[in-house]
């Protein structure tokens, strides 16, 4: 299966994104908001993310959808996305400071937290910062080059 230079940079971009949204000044300032304020910069990071990706063609709205692998590329795309701006993973509460001990279960219940989780049983020795790399550039790029793989093969515009 081949992708185009158009899906390649979807690829990349939600790698940038995982970047971006995993560095400890995005994730330090995210502490300092209300949980209303946290939801409103969640949303608008969507809300841009899909405006930009749209209008560079990387993400097309009315696409017809037949085969199964299709859908499961799809899920592949949506779940990387996730990972790299959901922020509820073990790893904010290293970066804010808080103790890792008493993470609850369910933040590892979510798709940062679950590759997150993955990364720390595979590299037990790793640092923290290895960790950030897997969790939030690796896995997502990986996970959405395969995604778009899945999707690009048989995919028609209506």
């Amino acid at each position: 299966m081949k992708i185009t230079e158009r899906e390649f940079i979807l690829v990349v971009a939600i790698a940038l994104m995982g970047f971006v949204f995993s560095m400890r000044e995005w994730i330090l300032w995210l502490d300092t908001l209300n949980p209303l304020g946290g939801l409103l910069v969640y949303y608008f990071i969507l809300y841009v993310s899909l405006i930009v990706l749209g209008r560079l063609g990387l993400v097309v709205f009315n696409v017809k959808i037949d085969d199964p692998l299709q859908t499961g590329g799809l899920v592949l795309v949506t779940y990387a996305f996730f990972a790299v701006v959901n922020n509820e993973s073990p790893y904010v509460q290293f970066v804010t400071g808080r103790s890792m001990e008493a993470v609850s279960p369910v933040f590892y219940g979510s798709e940062d937290g679950a590759l997150f989780w993955f990364f720390q049983r595979i590299l037990p020795f790793a640092s923290m910062d290895v960790l950030r790399v897997m969790t939030f550039i690796v896995a997502p790029f990986i996970i959405t080059l395969i995604g778009t793989m899945l999707v690009s093969k048989k995919i028609r515009i209506k």
